[in-house]
């Protein structure tokens, strides 16, 4: 839920269809199915509310949840094509989106998707 923020503030507007792919990611994944989706929503929120009231602490507090998965390489796949499925919830990848997940991959230790991969649609984990 922390990437999912993270990409859902970066252009400094949450729209409707990020919240959309959220919910819909929550509903389909399958890994993810064994949450409450309304625990999960609120952890979302958490981040972003917390990003929202200051950016730097907000994005330093979720760099460091996600950190915490960098190790699980399965984990760390699911976290990206979770946030790659809400940078494109709106049809707009933009550049600090871009950048968010290129951030997220240093993280995780992944590599940065091209962005013909990234916009193909390959990212609402069909797993």
């Amino acid at each position: 839920m922390a990437a999912t923020a993270l990409v859902a503030t970066a252009d400094g507007e949450v729209t409707f269809s990020e919240l959309n792919a959220l919910d819909s990611v929550l509903d389909s994944v399958q890994d993810l199915q064994i949450y409450d989706p309304h625990v999960a929503v609120d952890i979302y929120r958490d981040f972003a509310d917390g990003i929202d009231r200051d950016a730097e602490a907000g994005k330093a507090a979720a760099i460091a949840a996600i950190r915490k998965i960098a190790g699980d390489a399965d984990a760390a796949e699911h976290v990206l094509r979770v946030a790659v499925a809400i940078s494109k919830a709106d049809g707009d990848l933009s550049q600090v989106e871009a950048e968010v997940i290129t951030e997220l991959c240093d993280v995780l230790g992944l590599p940065v998707p091209a962005p013909a991969n990234t916009l193909s649609g390959a990212a609402t984990g069909g797993d």
